[in-house]
């Protein structure tokens, strides 16, 4: 093998020495430079990604409140118009309430002053035709006694 006889073996390490310094210097100044740069890139774009990432963080956190302060406004809003609205009806019912009661108060009155005039009515007649039937009776019943009398007196 002639790897292994002694009279290369310096001829061997010169070639090693100058291929391993050949490709030392491509590898410094070509290959880790452009390494190098590709690497410092990627961490100037992924440094960049991550600085847009946290404005829009940032930003979306903004939009977030903003929404929830208006969320909060629209409740309070809503709230205050429907505590309005119930009084507003409150008072609406309130009055019709008493309309109403004031309207059948009316009527009420109305109607008891009637029922009482009938009533008297009613018992106007009731008393008439009570004593137009005691006439008749009496009529009746002094009949029998006028004839006894005037048998009597005859």
């Amino acid at each position: 093998m002639p790897q292994l006889d002694s009279s290369t073996f310096i001829s061997q390490i010169f070639w090693l020495i100058i291929t391993f310094l050949s490709l030392w210097f491509v590898m410094a100044w070509m290959i880790i430079p452009k390494i190098a740069e590709i690497v410092e890139e990627r961490r100037t774009k992924i440094e960049d990604d991550v600085q847009k990432a946290e404005r829009i963080n940032h930003q979306a956190f903004e939009i977030l409140q903003k929404y929830e302060k208006k969320i909060a406004e629209a409740k309070e809003n809503a709230a205050f118009q429907i505590e309005q609205r119930k009084q507003q009806l409150e008072a609406e019912t309130e009055l019709k309430k008493a309309t109403l009661k004031h309207t059948l108060d009316e009527k009420i009155a109305q109607s008891s002053s009637v029922l009482a005039h009938e009533r008297a009515e009613t018992i106007k007649a009731v008393d008439d035709v009570s004593a137009q039937i005691a006439e008749l009776i009496i009529a009746k019943l002094d009949l029998p006694q006028t004839l006894k009398k005037d048998e009597n007196r005859a």
